[in-house]
Formats: C-alpha cells, structure tokens, sequence
C-alpha cells in the first residue's frame, strides 16, 4: 500500500480495529437503501455534489453508499482521505486541499479528479473503534461551519446506528 500522505495511516489498535470491522459483515455488501438515504441526506443538508458512507478495510477504502447510490467503489487505502479521518475521534475537514501539506502527493487532489474541499466524521463503533467515515467532498474551496460539522456528526451518528443492527 502506497501512502501519499506522508505519515503514518495506520493505527495503534489497527489489528482490533480490523477485527471490528468485521464483527459488522458490512465490508463488500450490497447497496442498502438506509445508507444510499443517509449519504442523500448528508449530501443534500449540506449542499455538496458527492457525500459517500466508507469503510477503511487492511489495503483499501470500500464504499458502502454514496449520494447517487452507488457502492462497490474501492479506492487504495494510502490514497484516500478517509484513512485519515479514521485517525482521530473528531471531524477532519480540508477547506482548501491544496493549501494541506500532507495532500500535496496526493493523486485525488493533484490529479484529474480535482479534489478541493474534504469533510469526514469516523464511524465508530460502540467498542470504540473506528471503523470507517462519512464523508463530503466538493471540486471547489468551501468553508466548513460549526452548524455544518453538527450536520455531519449527526449523520454519522445515524450510520453507527443502523451498523449496529448489524450485530
């Protein structure tokens, strides 16, 4: 694996993180309308073209859903942003991901793709491992409120939800 960030991606706990991850059977399942709703939701409340709902497996970032109602997408773990929102219990949010030195080498950003803005908030799961985020992206610079990062937190809080009727 790759990893364009240039520091360290992977956790302290990343073998009971993994274990976790699996307790869910979540990881390469089909599309389910509740999280194709929720990435909707998110995308919609916060007035941005791509909200996707991924979880961070060993080598790659998996999405379960997106605003469009896709899923399958599989990204390289090293290259996608939410192996760093994974890191930390709180939202990680790039307003200008050209102005972020670790994205610099980062295809998605300097590529044809264009990434701009960032927002994530991890999914975690009630043992405390965080197993994936909800993320919005946007090609263009954008400013990221406190009332925004409250909207994301609570569709984050509605994913844990439904990935704990899994169990």
């Amino acid at each position: 694996m790759e990893n364009t960030f240039g520091r360290n991606i992977i956790p302290q706990d990343e073998e009971e993180r993994l274990e976790n991850l699996k307790k869910y059977k979540i990881l390469y399942t089909k599309s389910e309308p509740i999280f194709d709703q929720l990435a909707a939701v998110a995308a919609t409340m916060l007035k941005v073209p791509m909200a996707m709902i991924n979880f961070v497996d060993k080598d790659h970032v998996w999405t379960k859903a997106d605003q469009l109602g896709d899923s399958g997408n599989e990204v390289e773990r090293g290259t996608s942003l939410c192996s760093l929102a994974i890191l930390k219990g709180e939202v990680t949010v790039f307003e200008d991901a050209l102005a972020e030195p670790c994205l610099m080498s980062n295809p998605l950003v300097v590529g044809e793709f264009g990434l701009r803005f960032y927002a994530a908030v991890p999914i975690t799961t009630t043992e405390g491992f965080n197993i994936g985020a909800i993320c919005i992206v946007d090609k263009k610079t954008r400013t990221f409120s406190a009332e925004d990062r409250k909207k994301l937190e609570w569709v984050a809080k509605m994913v844990q939800t439904e990935i704990e009727k899994r169990i």
